[in-house]
């Protein structure tokens, strides 16, 4: 995020503020922190307003905006003891006491906050009878004002003209009337004085009059300009009664009548006179003693038209009203002003109400307007709704959100212009600068909300008298079915407003279905790309988003997923507390919300919340700290039990399964219930119990809080409510156990434990009233401020104490999982499998990432220690006759011993082995937060273990690189001596002019020849086809079958699903059977996969097991392996013949191919041929310049040249490899899988069926096969710029490093380190010392070979990513299932892992995509997990049946069969199904399953564009 903003302070208000304040941004205003104590600022001290603004900001955010009142706020300051007692001082020096005031402190709390955060604000304190700053002082400039009038635009002011009759007024966007106090001239008891005797409060505005203002006047009051309501809760009672209440009346607008109050001078103010004169207005004008005429005059210039009614305070002259401030008190003084008031109200103003613009305003050169959070961008999009209205644009322009399950997403969208057109503007909007995108939705929220209420209105307003007929035809006894039919005219009404009630949600959710769309069809489009991040952002710094749609009941889950995703990437541990709120309809769910954590939670126009909304809250860091947590997700809820819907079994339906889903996805929920009917208390009881008790069976054990709003005001008196809610506890617990079966011992448990909390004040939290007063705009109440802070203290020491925190990524993955679990009856066994199996795929990911670092640290200690190894070998001599290479060998294994030892745990700075060690710190932590010690024993087993076959498996590498080494030293040494000696047979016979390039290529090649010849007679390897043969032959010849065994000699492989491998059953008892049985002898397609996966399998683990080389016994264990493999099924003695005939032959080719990799590794004949082009090469040399310094030169360049070229490639295949790592779709096993059948299902939807149908006829084969070409064309990355770059690095410092030589021991030592840079340079220069001359010409003929030869191409293919072991284990396991062919989704050998994870999973799909069939030969859509444990199933041929609960236990318990934590991919496998079953049962001359079997399995009525565009998220 952005750095924390400063305002700089101009040196007018340093006394208060001091040299600089923060910028309250949203992100700060809406973080949390603990319950602030008031501040006790000393009776002397400079920057008070600076030190209170925490403490008062917090309480306005809380609704405890009293605190502002001049009488609370003079309790902030420690009156010195003698403060009381008449004083002898001079009365100059109370100017130096603290003058901390109410003007200057609401007016800092406005100043210090982003325009955002300023409207929040003041849409809370507008609910309080309070005056606000309309103009207010710059505090960065001196003698500058602020016009606050954007800030305070849009809140609804509300007054009630007669009973039940509510009128609202959008404050400065409907009609309104501003009455103007000015004074001219000075006196002591002043202007504000005499207002503030009519208001409610007699501080309403700053005057001499306030506490402690006779310490000096506000420090910011003169020239600002202070505005209240004109209501019934601003007025004192004689003035509402006397002029403003029967006002209201007669009008029977919703124009509101406003006072503003000028503070000082007018005359000293003229730039906001001329403000205040553009408004519908009328000016009061107090001439105070020691005015004169010319000042009045020059007034009355000033307002020009404007009428002005005059009082003269404290006059002697004539005049209307004459007000004595010495009877201020007195109701015959306090009359005259009322009548100035009742006065100003019948001048005809000379701007009309509706020709007034508030962006028409002309500002003097001292005035400015605070920012608006009105955009260019926002309004375009207002007044395009606007033009349009809100209710077209919802039913006809929103069409994606109205046809969500359609499949012609793309052309609606292509074919509705005006949508393209909402899009656009809205898409501008949100690609503002984040502090202008939260402006422009907050703009686009008031003004979209404002234009629904105007239009919903008349619908409103005829709902309202509905209501009230209701409930007459109620009290009369009229008949049920005249009640049903007021009720059904209500809903329709309210249906009515719904259509016309527009709010962001609705942005948000034809967003979401646009980037479904959009996913699928144009994924480069920046609704894809960009505006996930977008709204996360938005998010982060707390908006409100919609979590589920109240209108479908449905969840975006690719667009949720997608912003979520987003979230993680730029906080990846972020620990989460999640807060749901449940209640009834209208019982103040989200006001609670608000006055709790300062939330704008959507409403829709005059309606409560629909589905559920949620905003992400930080902590600041001490409260993170103390709670072990970084954020507060919040959850506000539809309310339940509407009215207009009881007695509906799907309304009740639908709160049983939100509240179910709110619950289980929270920490904590507070349960909300207005009043103290008892009726409404069982209805929400019975809910939240039913849904506890189910969780409690699915392990999942969420907090609750009651708030019972009650109309007791007294702490005292609670114990009658209290008690109430204890009957309706018990008849809550009675109900939900004569419905619900599944009560149980719940019932008893329960009521025991809620009732010990209640005693405890830890379950019932009662709140006093909302409102302070009956009348329409009363204030919320101090107590309920109180209540509310009393609530978050509560909630924070939930939290502190909850064992069930979880982090935001494994949250956000299991809601839409949770979602869909919440509609079956069986909800809380879901539940519990959702949350184990993303719990144990979880685990599998971490001890995966935990097992790549571990590698990576061996495999950087690897390099290190064969590095250090090639550098000792630089001692190994050809002339061994004093032990040296044995000696040296010993100490190279002493080396690799020594430095395995302790990795990853190496007491060096190395930065892999601290990511090894900060990985498993990470490991451990999560394991002890799961609080299951078996499962952390288990795990640190596993990578126990993982490093010590580590640390092995590297060992015995680097001895097998050892012993290589040595071997090609003695290779290259024999091979030199003989090179040599043929070399000086032909060098004395050199011709004098020497040889021509034929006959130099001639002699080359005869060198060449016998020394390839030499070797090869010295070979004495037996070809591993002979070895294969005669261990064949030992093993097989007396016991394979004779025809069997020639078929091997042919290499003709058996067809086995042709072998019969059962005996036929009797047809009595197949008669008998109804089971799914197949009436063939031979494998179900199915199991010769299986079969076939488990031969592949052991075959490649023989080799892994010695290195992938040939060795004596091999065939027996392959045979041994095999029969192992037969021992579980019921086959026939020569089915089992032919599967060994069919492991011989798939065991042949890859050992084979083995064997050649490992003998160029090892052999002296491939170590030889690998230096091949090195010993021609210097074999030419010689013969060009013999044995000569010059001779050597050229060769030590060509080795040189040879090193930077490895170097060089080296760094290029390190690019592509990194640039392989780095794509997001292989992070794990899991997105590799989405990855690879989102292929498939572009290939299926286009028309190519065939590349799906072999997968699923072979799925290991096959996306081997696609990974292997997916990686290997990954285009990332720039390997060839990277060659070229370290080429051209390396080559320009060995070149430099060869010029820096000055002898020829320091030239000497430079070349041989170098060689030991990379693998398999053998070179080492031996030269005895040699002469300065010398030194010379040597080191130019290296230059000379350089430069020529530098830009040579010796280039060779890079690396595929695909040969990279590291790179192929991302694939994961390629297990199948055995009864479905489902890929097990675990990482590559997860099978070895000592804990739970070793166990394979997969999301399981239906059977018949492996051929799976029934005894109808019909395909079956059955997953594994949709099967009942007491199905006989019958496997293995065995004759008898075995239940699938048996089944699951004792033959395939490393398998899990539970459903898949990630049900799009459930609903892809279903998808690939049906569209694919007609050609599989082709296939295999099968029939297509049943339309009921496709239907009970979920097959039918999937969306490919949902399915996809959540797939492509997750990838």
């Amino acid at each position: 995020m952005a750095d924390n903003k400063e305002i700089t302070i101009h040196e007018q208000w340093h006394p208060i503020l001091g040299k600089e304040i923060p910028l309250i941004e949203p992100r700060h205003y809406v973080k949390l922190n603990n319950i602030l104590s008031p501040p006790e600022l000393p009776a002397h001290e400079s920057g008070s307003v600076a030190k209170v603004l925490p403490y008062i900001r917090q309480k306005v955010k809380m609704w405890g905006a009293e605190v502002l009142r001049a009488e609370n706020i003079k309790t902030l300051v420690s009156e010195d003891e003698d403060e009381e007692e008449e004083s002898t001082v001079d009365e100059s020096q109370d100017l130096k006491k603290n003058q901390l005031s109410r003007f200057d402190c609401i007016a800092s709390l406005l100043a210090s906050a982003e325009c955002t955060v300023a409207q929040d604000i003041f849409r809370t304190l507008s609910q309080f009878p309070i005056a606000f700053p309309l103009v207010m002082p710059e505090l960065d400039e001196a003698g500058k004002f602020k016009v606050m009038l954007p800030t305070f635009t849009g809140p609804i002011i509300k007054w009630e003209t007669k009973p039940g009759t509510i009128i609202e007024n959008h404050l400065f966007n409907d009609p309104f009337q501003l009455i103007v106090a000015v004074r001219i001239g000075t006196t002591s008891s002043g202007k504000s004085t005499i207002l503030n005797q009519v208001m409610a409060s007699n501080s309403m505005f700053s005057s001499r009059s306030d506490p402690r203002a006779e310490y000096g006047i506000p420090h910011m009051a003169s020239g600002s300009i202070e505005f209240t309501l004109l209501t019934q809760e601003t007025c004192n009672v004689s003035l509402w009664n006397d002029v403003f209440e029967n006002y209201y009346k007669e009008t029977e607008t919703n124009k509101i009548i406003l006072l503003a109050n000028l503070h000082g001078d007018a005359l000293d103010y003229p730039d906001q006179i001329q403000f205040l004169k553009q408004f519908p207005s009328s000016f009061l004008v107090f001439l105070m003693p020691g005015h004169s005429e010319n000042k009045l005059d020059e007034f009355k210039v000033q307002i020009g038209s404007k009428k002005a009614i005059y009082g003269h305070v404290n006059g002697e002259k004539g005049g209307k009203y004459i007000i004595n401030t010495n009877n201020l008190t007195q109701d015959k003084t306090l009359k005259k002003v009322r009548m100035m008031f009742k006065e100003a109200l019948h001048i005809d103003t000379d701007i009309s109400d509706t020709s007034f613009k508030v962006n028409e305003l002309k500002l003097g050169n001292s005035l400015q307007f605070a920012e608006d959070i009105e955009i260019e961008a926002s309004q375009l999009l207002v007044d395009f709704v606007k033009k349009s209205t809100c209710r077209h644009i919802k039913l006809n322009v929103m069409q994606l959100q109205r046809n969500q399950q359609s499949d012609d997403g793309l052309q609606i969208w292509e074919n509705n212009s005006e949508l393209q057109i909402l899009i656009q503007l809205y898409n501008s909007a949100l690609n503002l600068p984040l502090d202008k995108r939260r402006q422009a939705l907050a703009h686009i929220e008031r003004e979209i909300s404002r234009l629904s209420m105007i239009e919903s209105s008349k619908a409103r307003n005829e709902a309202i008298l509905k209501k009230e007929e209701l409930r007459k035809s109620s009290l009369v006894n009229r008949s049920r079915e005249d009640e049903k039919k007021i009720q059904d005219e209500i809903a329709k009404i309210w249906a009515e407003v719904d259509d016309m009630s527009l709010g962001l949600e609705h942005f948000f959710r034809e967003l979401g279905q646009l980037f479904k769309i959009f996913s699928v069809n144009m994924p480069n489009d920046d609704i894809v790309l960009e505006l996930p991040k977008l709204y996360s952002e938005l998010l982060i710094s707390g908006h409100t988003i919609e979590l589920l749609n109240g209108d479908t009941g449905t969840i975006s889950e690719a667009w949720f997923s997608a912003i979520c995703k987003h979230i993680c990437n730029e906080y990846p541990k972020l620990r989460i507390f999640v807060i749901s709120i449940l209640g009834l309809q209208s019982s103040g769910k989200s006001t609670l919300l608000n006055a709790l954590f300062a939330c704008r939670f959507a409403v829709s126009v005059g309606r409560c919340t629909r589905g559920l909304f949620m905003r992400l809250l930080f902590l600041e860091k001490d409260l993170s700290d103390q709670l072990n947590i970084d954020a507060f997700i919040l959850i506000d809820t539809e309310g339940l039990g509407a009215p207009e819907k009881m007695n509906d079994p799907e309304s009740e339906k639908k709160d049983r399964i939100l509240a179910t889903f709110a619950i289980g996805v929270s920490n904590l929920t507070i349960l909300n219930v207005l009043g103290e009917s008892t009726r409404d208390l069982t209805e929400i009881l019975q809910i939240a119990i039913v849904t506890m008790a189910r969780l409690e069976k699915a392990e999942m054990a969420p907090d609750i809080l009651m708030v019972q709003h009650v109309s007791e005001r007294n702490i005292a008196k609670i114990s009658e409510p209290e008690e109430k809610f204890r009957g309706a506890l018990r008849e809550a617990l009675k109900i939900a156990d004569e419905q619900d079966i599944e009560m149980g011992i719940f019932n008893t448990d329960c009521l025991k434990i809620l009732d010990e909390r209640i005693r405890n004040g830890q379950l019932l939290k009662p709140f006093r009233p909302f409102k302070n007063g009956a009348t329409a705009y009363a204030p919320p109440s101090e107590q309920y401020h109180e209540d509310v802070v009393n609530l978050y203290n509560s909630i924070i020491n939930d939290c502190k104490n909850s064992q069930n925190k979880i982090e935001f990524s494994q949250w956000h993955s299991l809601i839409h999982d949770y979602w869909k679990a919440v509609s079956h009856e069986n909800f809380a066994v879901r539940f519990k499998n959702i949350k184990e199996i993303y719990e144990f795929i979880d685990l599998g990911k971490r001890i995966t990432k935990m097992k790549e670092t571990i590698d990576r640290s061996f495999q950087k200690h690897e390099e290190s220690i064969m590095k250090e190894i090639r550098s000792k070998l630089l001692n190994w001599s050809s002339n061994d006759k004093s032990n040296i290479n044995s000696a040296l060998r010993n100490e190279c294994l002493r080396l690799i011993e020594k430095e395995l030892k302790d990795i990853p745990g190496c007491n060096i700075k190395c930065e892999e082995c601290e990511k090894t060690n900060k990985e498993r710190i990470d490991l451990e932590e999560y394991l002890k937060d799961k609080n299951n010690e078996k499962c952390e024993m288990e795990t640190n087993q596993t990578i126990d273990n993982y490093i010590t076959l580590n640390r092995q498996s590297v060992s015995t590498k680097l001895t097998q690189m050892l012993g290589a080494s040595f071997i090609r030293k003695g290779i290259s040494s024999e091979a030199l001596e003989i090179i040599n000696k043929r070399l000086e047979k032909i060098l004395v016979s050199t011709p004098n002019g020497g040889f021509s390039d034929l006959q130099r290529k001639q002699k080359v090649d005869e060198i060449w020849d016998s020394l390839l010849k030499y070797v090869s007679s010295n070979d004495s390897t037996i070809p591993v086809i002979v070895q294969i043969n005669k261990e064949v032959e030992e093993e097989y010849y007396n016991s394979l079958p004779i025809e069997l065994y020639h078929q091997y000699e042919k290499g003709i492989s058996p067809d086995l699903s042709k072998c019969k491998a059962y005996k036929v059953m009797s047809v009595n008892y197949l008669i008998n059977c109804v089971q799914e049985l197949t009436l063939s002898p031979c494998l179900k397609p199915i199991e010769l996969l299986a079969l076939q996966n488990k031969i592949d399998n052991s075959i490649d683990e023989i080799l892994k097991e010695r290195a992938y080389h040939f060795y004596p016994g091999i065939v027996r264990d392959l045979k041994k392996s095999v029969n192992q493999i037969c021992l579980n099924y019921k086959y026939l003695p020569e089915f089992k013949w032919n599967v060994h005939l069919h492991a011989l032959l798939k065991f042949k080719p890859k050992m084979i191919c083995s064997q050649e990799q490992w003998d160029n590794e090892n052999t002296q004949l491939g170590m030889l041929n690998q230096k091949k082009d090195e010993y021609l090469k210097l074999i030419d040399t010689r013969l060009q310049y013999g044995h000569t310094l010059v001779s050597e030169g050229h060769i030590v360049g060509d080795y040189l040249l040879r090193v930077i070229h490895k170097k060089a490639i080296n760094a290029g295949n390190r690019e592509r490899k990194d640039a392989v790592c780095n794509t997001p779709w292989l992070t794990c096993a899991e997105s590799v899988r989405l990855k690879y059948f989102e292929h498939l299902a572009q290939q299926v939807r286009d028309g190519n069926k065939e590349e799906a149908i072999n997968h699923f006829l072979n799925p290991k084969e096959c996306i081997e096969d696609w990974f292997k070409r997916a990686v290997d064309n990954i285009k990332g990355g720039n390997p060839e710029q990277k060659y070229k770059d370290t080429f051209h690095a390396e080559f320009n410092r060995v070149l430099q490093d060869i010029r820096n030589c000055e002898h020829f021991e320091e030239t000497k030592m430079f070349i041989n380190n170098y060689m030991t840079q990379v693998d398999n340079i053998d070179y080492k220069l031996d030269l005895n010392q040699i002469t300065e001359e010398h030194l010379k010409i040597f080191l130019f003929t290296i230059e000379e070979e350089l430069k020529t030869r530098g830009n040579d191409s010796r280039r060779e293919p890079f690396q595929c990513p695909s040969d990279d072991k590291s790179i192929m284990e991302k694939l994961g396991c390629t297990e199948a299932c055995y009864w479905c062919g489902a890929l097990c989704w675990g990482s590559r050998d997860h099978h070895e892992n000592s804990d739970k994870t070793k166990i394979h999973h997969t999301s399981h799909q239906p059977a018949g995509l492996a051929c799976a069939y029934n005894r109808k030969n019909k395909l079956t859509a059955t997953p594994c997990h949709n099967i009942t444990d007491d199905k006989d199933m019958y496997y293995f041929g065995k004759d008898v049946p075995t239940k699938w609960g048996v089944v699951k236990v004792q033959d395939f318990s490393d398998w899990k069969f539970d459903p898949h934590c990630m049900h799009f991919f459930n609903d892809l496998m279903c998808w690939f199904f049906v569209t694919l079953y007609e050609d599989l049962a082709k296939r295999r001359n099968l029939k297509p399953p049943s339309r009921k079997d496709l239907k009970k399995n979920g097959c039918l009525s999937l969306n490919y564009n949902d399915i996809i565009s959540t797939i492509k998220t997750k990838i």
